[in-house]
């Protein structure tokens, strides 16, 4: 079996049982998402968005290059700056047209754990690192192959958030292309903290304001969101063409640490 089928079958079915077993396993357990703690749901996603996809990759490539395959080796300060550059116009924006949220501040914190930090974490390094990472870089899938496959399953797994069709394709397509568009900005800058950052801060602000109860969002919800990706994709122009390369560039080809020589 050649090596590149060989990790496209082992990427998907731990993707399958960390994406969809997940449910299955809730549900022999007689385990409720709607009443467990906070511990609970902190093992839950380092399980199921963290530790499979880090022992699949382990698997395939080398224990000691799992940090480098799900782009945790990328320097933590230069991904949370880049976010917050990014992320300025959602927060200044939304700050002037929308109300703060009533929440209570201890709500507040539980709801950043929960729906910014771990969804940043936990779905960056499930949907790009590891599905579309992997399959990109190793499988050898065509990217806008690889990069569909996360970005439908991505986009569908937000549908909870619509009631109705008309709702439900508006969330898909929102989270469909914030899919495409996270999946570009980790080839780019082969650095998960860009994502993982991006992805923290946008829910944050979100979640600051009442903005909206879904994905979705209004007018201005959606005005201030499309400058921040415009900002992200201006400055990753930027910084390839500092590096000399245009974008999908990127040589991913590399020694794994278990064959390194000193």
């Amino acid at each position: 079996m050649k090596k590149q089928t060989r990790t496209s079958l082992v990427v998907l079915a731990a993707f399958m049982l960390a994406h969809f077993g997940k449910n299955y396993i809730l549900d022999a357990f007689h385990i409720s998402r709607d009443h467990w703690s906070l511990s609970g749901f902190t093992l839950y996603m380092a399980i199921f968005y963290v530790l499979i996809p880090a022992v699949a990759v382990g698997a395939l490539h080398g224990w000691r290059n799992v940090l480098r395959e799900l782009g945790w080796q990328g320097s933590f300060p230069k991904g949370f700056a880049f976010a917050l550059v990014c992320t300025l116009p959602m927060l200044i924006g939304y700050a002037l047209v929308f109300e703060p949220t009533q929440l209570p501040f201890k709500q507040l914190l539980v709801n950043f754990y929960t729906g910014s930090f771990w969804a940043g974490l936990g779905e960056e390094t499930l949907y790009r690192a590891f599905l579309f990472g992997q399959l990109y870089r190793h499988g050898k899938w065509p990217f806008v192959g690889a990069v569909l496959v996360q970005a439908a399953i991505f986009g569908s797994s937000h549908l909870y958030q619509a009631h109705d069709w008309v709702q439900a394709a508006g969330v898909f397509g929102v989270t469909f292309a914030g899919a495409l568009w996270f999946a570009w900005l980790w080839i780019e800058w082969d650095n998960l903290w860009v994502n993982v950052w991006l992805h923290i801060l946008m829910n944050a602000w979100w979640g600051c304001f009442e903005v909206s109860s879904d994905a979705l969002g209004g007018v201005w919800a959606n005005v201030f969101r499309a400058i921040t990706i415009a900002v992200s994709v201006v400055l990753t122009l930027r910084y390839l063409r500092k590096q000399g390369r245009k974008p999908l560039q990127k040589d991913f080809n590399f020694v794994p640490a278990r064959q390194e020589t000193h």
